[in-house]
Formats: structure tokens, sequence, C-alpha cells
């Protein structure tokens, strides 16, 4: 399964800058945070079809069940809320090291390449009249 080209460039930048662990300081672990984060958004708007569309990241976390599998969609909300507090720490706060960042960069090449498989319809249940299963 091939990513879409903006996200697997974000992936490929990331990397780059994992491949010199020495010369990632708190705002290069920043920037490498909102690369990835950038990439779940993305993979997210495809996911739900809204590509060019304004819609907060919100709503489309909150629709994208509708869309994909639960436990990806679910994967995917945690890895953006993270990738954000990430990107937001106050400085009282320890900087996310090269660990949590490389872990990261894993998950969400994963989360991108599940949310650009096509989800298989699930079959509904045939309903009789009589409110039972039909097994056919």
């Amino acid at each position: 399964m091939t990513l879409p080209s903006d996200v697997q460039d974000r992936l490929t930048c990331v990397a780059n800058l994992l491949a010199r662990p020495d010369q990632l300081d708190g705002v290069r672990i920043r920037c490498c945070a909102e690369l990835l984060r950038t990439a779940v958004e993305r993979s997210v708007a495809r996911a739900c079809g809204a590509e060019n569309a304004d819609q907060p990241v919100h709503a489309l976390l909150i629709a994208l069940p509708s869309h994909v599998d639960s436990d990806v969609a679910q994967d995917a909300s945690q890895l953006w809320h993270a990738l954000r507090r990430a990107i937001r720490h106050h400085g009282y706060e320890l900087t996310p090291n090269v660990a949590e960042l490389a872990g990261w960069h894993a998950e969400t090449a994963a989360v991108a390449a599940a949310l650009s498989s096509p989800l298989s319809p699930i079959p509904s249940p045939n309903l009789s009249l009589s409110g039972t299963i039909d097994p056919s």
C-alpha cells in the first residue's frame, strides 16, 4: 500500500531527522511532532472524504469511526492527541525524547497505512417482519 505523497514526504523527513539523533534538540523534536501530526490529519481527512475541506480535526476524528474500523479510528485519535500535546508542551513539562518520537513515527506510518486502505462494508443482518434474524 502506497501512502499519498504529502504523508510519505512528512514521514521521510522525520525518518531522516531520526537518523541523526544527536542533532535533535527540543525545537527539532517539536518540528518532527508537527510533521507527524499533519500527516495524521491529512490521512484522517482523506479517510473521511474531506481532503479539501476546512473542517476542524476534532470533527473529523469524531466522524472517523463511520468511515474506518473503530480500532483504527481510536488509534488515530490517540496518536493525534499525543502529538498535539508534544507540540504544545509547557516549559515545566519534559520535552519528548527521541525514543518517543521514533515510536510516534512508526505509529503514524501504521495509522496512515490503515486509514488509506478501503473499509470493507459490514454486512447487515436481514430482519424478517417477525423481528428475528433471517440466516440467509
